[in-house]
């Protein structure tokens, strides 16, 4: 048996298959419920030794998982390709039967199965947790996002301003630029996310946020900060059902020197710290991330970047509360966060955000905020060669990814 990889699985296709997949290996994997979600869904983690040669327990384990914010369902992908490499190569590759005779894997493909299950059904986007935070009300006004036309993707939308900021390229009107201060005499927009706004003054634009506004990559209790200081983080460490699971778990295991997190996107390896300098590193543990990264880059392909000095989504704000950090900090396990997939790369382009790039000038983060606009008529060019000409309806040069 197999895990499809030709598109993205609901919940009981993966219940089905990770149960299956037990059945099909029993000296291979065990699947056991680490606890419920918060709509009560069973929180999947696939156990992967060889028992003939010891209990998993008792041999050094990397963790790996995956799909913990709703919409990167990728990371669910890769943690079943993960599955299929171990049992399928088991026997057959003399690398990963060793591994399996010394090492175990604990394997959680879906950390979230409530945000997955709600995008890949709605298509709506939430963050993270399905539950109401910080506020349970409805939002009685503002822009709801939304899928407008029904073509399964949530983009952008103009609406025309003579006071607007933006402007159509003249060579791709799709891609909206900014407009000179002292431009008139053209046609001009604002931008907002795709959706409907509620009770609009004619006058007034808002964006009412999703109101499920968790973040369940903050409620770790590594550097935790109350949501006053960091929104999405929840009213204390591991007070969401999911997180308090991983973290029981992972305590109570105390073989578990290694760990990987799946997310998307950017295309990096990312290692602590994201709260300090690399000067508070402790030197001996540097040279170890600094080791395996260069070796994961030879894999990859992804720079092995730091989230502090590379991967901040403003210069003065770090964020905490986060699975790498707290299980280096707290567990000592060697940690790090594998964003999937770069887009830009993907695209053609390269510079500045490739293997080699000199430390402190990564555009992993900053591209979204600022690129030439020959860049984003590249992308454009790439979206629909990919998309059938379906391309993207706006790409904007400035725009904050979400």
């Amino acid at each position: 048996m197999s895990f499809p990889f030709d598109r993205f699985i609901q919940y009981d296709e993966l219940t089905d298959g990770l149960q299956k997949l037990a059945t099909t290996y029993p000296n291979l994997v065990s699947v056991q419920s680490l606890g419920k979600s918060y709509e009560g869904r069973d929180i999947w983690c696939a156990t992967v030794t060889n028992q003939f040669t010891g209990p998993a327990a008792e041999k050094p384990a990397l963790w790996a998982d995956g799909n913990i914010h709703a919409s990167e369902v990728s990371a669910t992908t890769a943690c079943t390709k993960l599955l299929m490499k171990l049992v399928d190569g088991f026997g057959k590759d003399p690398d990963v039967t060793r591994a399996l005779d010394t090492r175990a894997f604990y394997i959680v493909p879906r950390v979230n199965p409530d945000g997955a299950e709600h995008y890949l059904t709605t298509g709506r986007y939430v963050r993270s947790s399905m539950r109401p935070y910080p506020f349970d009300e409805e939002h009685i006004e503002g822009l709801e996002r939304g899928d407008i036309n029904g073509d399964g993707r949530q983009l952008q939308m103009r609406i025309a301003d003579p006071d607007g900021p933006w402007k159509a390229h003249s060579e791709d009107p799709r891609l909206m630029v900014r407009r000179d201060p002292a431009e008139v005499g053209g046609t001009y927009y604002r931008i907002l996310p795709e959706g409907r706004l509620k009770n609009y003054d004619g006058q007034t634009l808002t964006i009412a946020y999703p109101k499920e506004g968790l973040d369940l990559n903050r409620n770790f209790p590594a550097s935790w900060r109350p949501e006053h200081e960091q929104h999405g983080a929840g009213p204390f460490p591991t007070s969401e059902p999911e997180i308090r699971a991983l973290t029981q778990f992972l305590g109570e295991h105390k073989n578990v020197c290694y760990a990987i997190t799946f997310h998307t996107y950017s295309g990096v390896l990312l290692r602590p710290y994201g709260t300090q300098a690399d000067e508070k590193f402790p030197v001996e543990d540097l040279w170890v991330y600094e080791t395996i990264g260069k070796k994961g880059e030879e894999i990859t392909g992804y720079p092995a970047i730091s989230v502090f000095h590379d991967f901040k989504y403003h210069p003065k704000e770090v964020i905490t509360g986060v699975f790498d950090e707290w299980t280096y900090e707290h567990l000592g396990a060697i940690s790090w966060t594998v964003e999937i997939w770069s887009p830009q790369r993907q695209a053609g382009i390269t510079e500045g955000i490739s293997v080699g790039t000199k430390k402190g000038a990564g555009r992993y983060i900053d591209w979204w905020r600022t690129h030439p606009v020959e860049e984003a008529i590249q992308m454009l060019k790439w979206s629909d060669e990919k998309l059938d000409g379906k391309g993207y309806v706006t790409w904007t040069p400035f725009e904050h990814p979400e």
